[in-house]
C-alpha cells in the first residue's frame, strides 16, 4: 500500500513559527516585574531600579539571541525548497527549548549570583542552538535547500558551531563568575546579530 504523499505548506509553517517567537518575546518582557515600594522618594525609586539591573541584563541577552535566531530562521526558510517531516519535527524540538527562554531568563535575572541559575540559562541556550543548528545540517544533508544557497548555508552551519562552543564554555564559567558568563553571552549574541544584520538587513 502506497503511503500518502503530503505537501507541507512552507508559508503556513513559517507563519506559525513567527507567531510563537512573537509570543515568546512578549512573555520575555512581561517577566520584567515592576518593583513594589511603599516609599515614593526618588532615591528609593532609583534603588529599586538598580536592583532590577541583573534582570535587564538577562533580558537583553535573551532578546539579542532570539532576534538573531529569528533572522537566521527566516533566511533558512527563504532558501528552502520544501519541508520534510523530520525538518518539521526538528523545528518543534527547537521551539521546545526556545519556549523555556522566558523562564530561564527570569530565573537567572532574579538569582544572578547563583551559579546554577546562570548555568541553567546557558544550558537552555546551548540546547536551543544545538536543535537550531540541526535544522541547517538536515536541510543540507537532505538537499532541500535551493542549489544556489547551499554553500552559503554550509558556511552558516559551520559558523554556528563556534557560537555553540562559546555558549558551552559559558556554562562552567558561571561557577567561576556569573558576571563573566553573562558578559560572554552578550558579547557573542551581539556579535552574531550585527554580523547577520549587516549581511541580510541592508
Amino acid at each position: 500500500m502506497n503511503k500518502p504523499n503530503y505537501n507541507y505548506d512552507k508559508r503556513r509553517f513559517e507563519t506559525f513559527i513567527d507567531a510563537i517567537i512573537a509570543i515568546i518575546l512578549t512573555i520575555l518582557v512581561l517577566e520584567l516585574r515592576i518593583p513594589e515600594s511603599e516609599h515614593t522618594e526618588n532615591a528609593d525609586t532609583k534603588h529599586q531600579l538598580v536592583k532590577l539591573l541583573p534582570s535587564f541584563v538577562s533580558y537583553f541577552g535573551s532578546f539579542l539571541l532570539i532576534v538573531g535566531v529569528w533572522i537566521d530562521h527566516n533566511i533558512l526558510f527563504l532558501n528552502l525548497q520544501k519541508l520534510t517531516k523530520r525538518y518539521i519535527l526538528l523545528n518543534f524540538f527547537f521551539i521546545l527549548f526556545l519556549s523555556f527562554v522566558p523562564f530561564t531568563t527570569a530565573f537567572a535575572g532574579n538569582n544572578y549570583k547563583d551559579s546554577f541559575a546562570v548555568a541553567l540559562l546557558f544550558t537552555n541556550y546551548f540546547a536551543m542552538n544545538i536543535t537550531f543548528a540541526s535544522l541547517y545540517w538536515h536541510a543540507i544533508r537532505k538537499k532541500i535547500i535551493q542549489e544556489q544557497f547551499i554553500l552559503e548555508n554550509k558556511k552558516t552551519a559551520a559558523y554556528s558551531v563556534f557560537g555553540i562552543l562559546v555558549i558551552l564554555l559559558a556554562i562552567p564559567l558561571a561557577y567561576f563568575s556569573t558576571y563573566l558568563s553573562f558578559a560572554l553571552g552578550i558579547i557573542i549574541f551581539t556579535g552574531h546579530l550585527f554580523k547577520r544584520s549587516n549581511q541580510y538587513l541592508k
